[in-house]
């Protein structure tokens, strides 16, 4: 018991949050039982990447247990959920943290172009060579057995070394098996300062028509994982969208990404890389975006229309901050300047935010749309220096304007 908590006392350490003592139960679980439990993907590839970030995503796959005897073994230590089964996967949730464990997969049938229509052939006692060989990429088809040792048939620790994205086997076949592959072998060199490999390479552009059947949701996943995970190089990812032809064949032939280096938070670089990358064009409902990255882009689209900061964000004076960083960063340093005028002498962009409201001008006997015609044109005298934000100054030059009419 002791050896074995050693065992994994460096992998845990690499892997924040779980705690080293609920690995020893699940394993121990799945040895009564009569199982063998492995350590495989991401958790495996991330231990053997100095610089990579800790995970706290630790999949399990099982041998000599069916997936009944698998939920058997392990419901005394948490919940388990009924879902995946179809696809040979159990999930549970053991002290907080959640876990798949998944039995040896033989054989995918495509069924239909969705990523989740396909049959799955699952076998408890085969090897685990045979499930490994049918993962994307080699630094992913990586496996840790329960006394530390690691199993790679395909050379992923020295694909890791040399810093190669390979896929396994055929690329062909991987990417027809699912075509995020080809997004994702992006996002992996992006994330981890990868080359991927010519072979590799190739497909991808050679299977770019395959790229049409993926949902949005998952194109964006990939694109947020890239934007934030690893060195997050917003500019080496630009630079493999194009390479490959991915970038434009999703997205259109007017695709301009520039890059971003954003900080501050997930939340933010992911928008102000939405906005860097969809500036200048490209169709980014492909990737069926939230309403809240929308209102982003069409906020950086209106920033480098000619519009006055006051026209095009008027409801958006919270996203400036950061519309100025990424304006800036993409080289519009005119537009970026303006934002920066306006935030550090606090001017006003929205009509509310004059030291006049509409009574005040209602009260000079103006009604329906001349209104906000005015308060249109003392945002602009606001924002050209021709009168201070102050009530009185306002109501002057307000005058001066209804004198002239």
């Amino acid at each position: 018991m002791k050896l074995l908590f050693e065992n994994w006392r460096r992998f845990v350490t690499l892997h924040e949050g779980i705690n080293p003592k609920t690995i020893e139960k699940i394993e121990n679980a799945i040895a009564r039982a009569g199982g063998e439990s492995y350590i495989v993907g991401g958790a495996v590839r991330d231990e053997l990447i100095p610089e990579a970030p800790s995970s706290k995503d630790i999949d399990f796959l099982i041998r000599k247990l069916t997936l009944d005897r698998i939920k058997r073994s392990i419901q005394h230590l948490g919940k388990v959920k009924e879902v995946g089964q179809a696809f040979g996967i159990v999930t549970a949730t053991i002290d907080g943290e959640e876990f798949d464990f998944a039995i040896p997969r033989t054989s995918e049938t495509k069924t239909g172009d969705k990523h989740t229509d396909f049959e799955v052939t699952t076998d408890p006692n085969a090897p685990i060579e045979a499930d490994l060989g049918r993962r994307d990429f080699t630094i992913n088809a990586l496996a840790r057995d329960s006394a530390g040792k690691v199993i790679d048939m395909f050379g992923g620790q020295k694909d890791i070394e040399q810093k190669i994205i390979r896929a396994v086997g055929d690329a062909n076949e991987r990417f027809a098996e699912d075509p995020l592959r080809m997004l994702r072998a992006i996002q992996f060199a992006t994330r981890f300062d990868f080359t991927i490999e010519p072979k590799t390479s190739e497909a991808i552009r050679k299977n770019l028509d395959k790229l049409d059947t993926l949902a949005g949701e998952r194109i964006l996943m990939e694109f947020e994982k890239a934007w934030t995970k690893g060195s997050a190089n917003s500019a080496r990812l630009a630079e493999l969208l194009d390479d490959t032809g991915v970038g434009r064949h999703i997205f259109g032939e007017d695709f301009d990404p520039k890059p971003a280096v954003i900080s501050g938070g997930k939340e933010r670089a992911i928008m102000g890389n939405a906005m860097a990358f969809f500036m200048h064009g490209g169709d980014y409902k492909k990737m069926r975006p939230p309403v809240f990255m929308v209102k982003h882009i069409e906020l950086a689209r209106a920033a480098i229309s000619g519009q006055e900061v006051h026209q095009y964000a008027s409801k958006d004076r919270n996203k400036l901050p950061l519309l100025m960083e990424v304006l800036d960063q993409a080289g519009y340093r005119e537009e970026s300047n303006k934002i920066k005028n306006i935030l550090d002498k606090n001017l006003p962009v929205h009509p509310k935010e004059l030291a006049i409201g509409g009574r005040e001008i209602v009260s000079l006997g103006l009604k329906g749309p001349i209104v906000g015609q005015m308060q249109g044109k003392l945002l602009q005298a606001v924002h050209a220096g021709e009168v201070e934000n102050e009530s009185g100054a306002l109501l002057n030059y307000l005058n001066m304007l209804v004198g002239s009419q």
